[in-house]
C-alpha cells in the first residue's frame, strides 16, 4: 500500500480517536450480547449452555454467552477483512487465516468447559475437609443447617458458595434435602451425590451426626490416598519408557558403537 495513504490513516486516527472517547455513546454491552445471542440460540441449546453455565458458577445468561461467540468470530472476520485490504493480502493467504473465526466461535465453550473442571476438581480436592469440618461442627451444634453453613465457610471456595446457596434456597421455602440434592446436581460429582444421601440420613432418619460424617471423611481419604498410589504406579511405568528410550538405548549405542567398528575393521 502506498505510504501516504498509511500516513494519512495514522493522522486520521490519531484526531478521529480522542473526539470519539470525548463523544462516544453509551453502549450496555451485556445488553448487546444478549440481543445478539437471542437471535440465533434456540431452546435446547439455551438449557444445555444454562446448566453449563450453573456448573461453572457463572452468573451470566445463555443468550450472553452465545452473544460473545459471534461477537468473536465476526469480530476475528472484521478484522481480517481489514487487514486483507489494507495489507493486500493474496487469496490463499485469507483462507488460510480463516478457521480463526471458528476458534472464536469455540473459545466461549472452551473456557465454559474449564472453569467446570477447574470447580469439580476444586470440589473433589477439598471434599475431605469440608467432611471434617461439618463432623466438627455437629459435634458442638445440633441443626444440620447451621452446621453445613459453618463448614461451608470454613472450608471456602467452592463449598462456601454452593452452601451459601444452599442455605438461601432452604430459607426461601425449599426442603434442605431437595436444596442438597440440587447441589448435587449442579456440581455433578459422584463424592458430592454420596455427600449429600449421606446427610439426608442425618436430616430425615436422625442417623448419628458426628460419627456418620467422620466416617465419610476417613472413607474419602482412604479413597485419595488409593488414588495416589495408582498414580504413582502409573507414572513409574511411563518413568521406564522414559529411561529405556532416552538412556538405556543411548547408553547401549554409545558402548556398542567402538565394538562395532572394530568387528567390521577386522573383517
Amino acid at each position: 500500500m502506498d505510504s501516504a495513504v498509511i500516513a494519512s490513516l495514522l493522522v486520521g486516527t490519531a484526531v478521529g480517536m480522542p473526539l470519539y472517547l470525548k463523544f462516544k455513546p453509551k453502549i450496555d454491552t451485556e445488553e448487546v450480547l444478549c440481543r445478539t445471542g437471542l437471535r440465533i440460540i434456540n431452546e435446547e441449546e439455551k438449557s444445555l449452555i444454562q446448566l453449563k453455565i450453573t456448573r461453572a458458577g457463572l452468573d451470566i445468561s445463555p443468550e450472553y454467552h452465545y452473544g460473545m461467540k459471534v461477537v468473536l468470530a465476526a469480530g476475528y472476520l472484521a478484522v481480517l477483512a481489514v487487514i486483507s485490504i489494507l495489507f493486500s493480502l493474496p487469496l490463499i493467504a485469507f483462507i488460510l487465516l480463516l478457521p480463526g473465526a471458528a476458534i472464536g466461535w469455540i473459545y466461549p465453550n472452551i473456557r465454559l468447559d474449564k472453569t467446570i473442571s477447574a470447580r469439580q476438581s476444586e470440589v473433589k480436592s477439598k471434599l475431605d475437609d469440608f467432611a471434617t469440618y461439618l463432623s466438627t461442627a455437629l459435634n458442638s451444634m445440633p441443626d444440620i443447617g447451621s452446621a453445613l453453613y459453618e463448614a461451608g465457610n470454613a472450608t471456602g471456595g467452592v463449598y462456601q458458595a454452593e452452601i451459601e446457596k444452599v442455605i438461601k434456597e432452604n430459607a426461601s421455602g425449599k426442603n434442605l434435602s431437595d436444596a442438597l440434592y440440587d447441589w448435587a446436581y449442579r456440581i455433578d460429582v459422584a463424592e458430592i451425590g454420596t455427600l449429600v444421601s449421606a446427610i439426608n440420613q442425618i436430616y430425615v432418619k436422625g442417623a448419628p451426626a458426628a460419627e456418620k460424617m467422620k466416617e465419610y471423611a476417613d472413607q474419602i481419604r482412604m479413597t485419595k490416598r488409593y488414588e495416589l498410589m495408582e498414580a504413582a504406579g502409573k507414572l513409574s511405568i511411563k518413568l521406564i519408557f522414559v529411561v529405556t528410550f532416552f538412556m538405556l538405548i543411548p547408553l547401549l549405542m554409545t558402548i556398542g558403537y567402538p565394538s562395532i567398528v572394530s568387528l567390521l575393521s577386522a573383517l
